[in-house]
């Protein structure tokens, strides 16, 4: 059997490299079949991201009324005179930046439903895909480098599959840094498009920024080489180059936003830096890894080193621009989770291109044109193969089932719950939760917070709550001695609370803890997700009475979902912690020494989690006297 499948490949090899287009048919049912792949993948994915619901529940707003919002429409606590923004410019961008793609996504969402967004999701990121394959090919990049260079960017996109503007902005970055290439060349009448491009990006996302920094380091990096007289420009083709770009960046301030846009993205990183604290795309990748809170992206880390191989060895022959977008995008990646994509998208066009021209260097030239050819083939039996093995190991047809998260991310049984009770008064909410309140229950109940953080004052506030926090420095401690939390909750005249059991980086949310224990607040409803109390009051007798849980229930809950967490992933240590805790509140005091013993595995040396373990050791010990 095995004499026979060398025989086979070996007379394939031979078919291929003396049939020219039998290689050709290979390469492209392996593009096909790779970019049929890539779509399968993205469109499997359910429909899951927290902010999507408030940008459509926005498009609606948009679409009913023909206006745009001036005003925080769907929180409570935002407008109080009492919450004043500090942040006025802020919130003038979150409000309005956005329009038209929230226009799109609810018409999109209103007609199809889940199955719509997806495909739009994938229309997208696919789009993404084939442009920077058509720009290796422009390029001149051979196949089986483009391959990897398209495989290595599929899997980053394949992490940024929420269905967000973001994505127009992933798309339109590739196409600008297309359009500028292009013209330095080609010298293409093509860079007359980024103007309506910008004008088009500068109304649908708040990330045309990243557009107006391409353009940028376009015009400086090709100065640069006027100046240095090592660019092939006529005079005429710089005077076009320079009004389309100033042109280009100029339209992208005719947006609701205006001027806000620009003066937002310029100041992220200090004047609004408190309003992204604790949110984990705006923090440094290397941080968050480090933490252990988010998995390594390794193919992020291959591109870097790729960067540095090539530019290493390619030297001085990188094309000035290049060098400038490789350095920049790399340093915006290394701040942020966020700018990891753009990075992405434009280092693989680069890379693609100084990769092809080093392994002619290294290769072409030191083998003979036969057994070069060879390698080619050899390359494309390989991506064939290695195509049909990711196929058959993805595709599932069975899960291509084009629905909403709501086992994940969307808590729709839980808001099922508040709708059908009616249950009355303001409520407190999970920050993830927000947007999709707003989307099913607006005008009827409005929110606390969503992932909007529109207003600094009402996200500390959250925070408080949320993390149960007894007193803090820069609020004047209770005469009574009410802890902070539960001195806003009483502020805000809070009736019911909904709220997630575990945050993103899997700690059990102390303030669940609080309130499972709490004698004033009553669990009226609880999944794998979601956990609603109600206030202990007159007016609630009725729903406490059908509903009520015991705390039993709720720790059980939490240990299981805490379960599932540690199983998905081998390095976070918190899904650990969770449970350890939870079995700590419920007397469980072997099983907690045991979850905290896993933990420690996990991130050796922690003193947090040793110090648990000492104490829970100590009261064993202490409880077998």
């Amino acid at each position: 059997m095995i004499k026979q499948a060398i025989h086979f490949i070996k007379n394939l090899f031979l078919l291929i490299e003396k049939t020219p287009i039998v290689f050709k048919a290979i390469k492209i049912v392996a593009i096909i079949a790779l970019f049929a792949s890539f779509a399968y993948s993205i469109l499997e994915m359910p429909l899951w991201d927290y902010d999507f619901w408030w940008h459509i529940a926005t498009g609606r707003y948009i679409v009913e009324t023909g206006s745009l919002p001036a005003k925080d429409l769907f929180s409570y606590t935002s407008i109080l005179e009492e919450n004043k923004n500090p942040f006025p410019q802020w919130e003038n961008l979150i409000l309005k930046q956005y329009w038209l793609s929230q226009v799109i996504f609810y018409v999109v969402y209103d007609y199809t439903g889940a199955k719509g967004i997806i495909i739009l999701r994938s229309i997208l990121l696919i789009a993404t895909l084939l442009l920077v394959f058509w720009k290796l090919q422009k390029n001149s990049v051979s196949f089986h480098i483009s391959f990897i260079f398209l495989f290595i960017l599929f899997i980053a996109l394949n992490k940024s599959t929420g269905e967000r503007p973001v994505l127009f902005t992933i798309f339109f970055t590739a196409l600008t840094f297309f359009i500028l290439d292009d013209f330095k060349f080609k010298k293409s009448n093509k860079i007359f498009l980024l103007i309506p491009l910008m004008l088009l990006w500068a109304n649908m996302h708040g990330g045309v920024i990243i557009g107006i920094i391409v353009i940028v380091a376009f015009m400086f990096g090709e100065g640069l080489n006027i100046i240095l007289k090592k660019g092939d420009y006529t005079k005429n083709e710089i005077h076009m180059f320079y009004a389309a770009a100033t042109m280009a960046i100029a339209v992208s301030f005719i947006n609701p936003a205006g001027w806000d846009a620009v003066h937002v993205a310029m100041n992220i990183s200090a004047k609004y830096k408190p309003i992204h604290t604790n949110i984990q795309e705006y923090e440094s990748p290397f941080v968050i890894y480090r933490q252990k809170v988010y998995p390594i992206q390794y193919e992020y880390i291959a591109l870097i080193l790729l960067s540095i191989i090539i530019v290493a060895l390619r030297n001085r022959k990188i094309v000035l621009t290049h060098a400038i977008l490789l350095l920049g995008t790399l340093t915006m990646s290394f701040s942020a989770l966020r700018f990891i994509i753009y990075y992405m998208v434009i280092a693989t066009m680069i890379l693609g291109k100084e990769t092809e021209m080093l392994f002619a260097n290294l290769i072409k030239r030191r083998v003979s044109e036969k057994n070069y050819n060879r390698i080619l083939v050899m390359f494309a039996v390989a991506v064939f193969f290695s195509t049909i093995l990711y196929i058959a190991g993805v595709q599932r047809f069975e899960r291509l089932k084009f629905h909403i998260a709501s086992g994940y991310s969307v808590p729709e049984a839980a808001v099922d719950f508040i709708e059908k009770n009616k249950l009355s008064g303001n409520m407190f909410n999970e920050y993830s939760y927000g947007g999709y309140i707003s989307w099913r229950l607006y005008p009827s109940y409005k929110t606390f917070i969503d992932t909007r953080s529109l207003n600094i004052i009402t996200r500390i506030e959250y925070g408080w709550i949320i993390q149960a926090t007894e007193y803090a420095k820069e609020v004047t401690p209770s005469k009574s001695g009410t802890p902070l939390w539960e001195r806003l909750l009483n502020h805000y005249k809070i009736n019911f609370i909904i709220i997630s059991l575990l945050d993103l980086y899997s700690n059990v949310n102390p303030i669940v803890l609080k309130l499972a224990e709490s004698d004033k607040w009553i669990p009226v409803y609880c999944d794998p997700i979601s956990i609603i109390f109600i206030r202990d009051t007159k007016q609630n007798t009725d729903i406490i009475k059908r509903y009520k849980l015991s705390k039993e229930v709720v720790y059980n809950v939490i240990v299981y979902q805490s379960v599932r967490r540690a199983l998905n992933t081998e390095v976070n240590p918190r899904a650990l912690m969770s449970i350890g805790e939870t079995f700590y509140k419920m007397g469980r005091l072997n099983d907690a020494l045991t979850a905290y013993q896993y933990a420690l595995n996990r991130v050796p040396d922690n003193p947090i989690i040793q110090e648990k373990i000492d104490q829970i050791e100590a009261e064993i010990a202490s409880n077998k006297k």
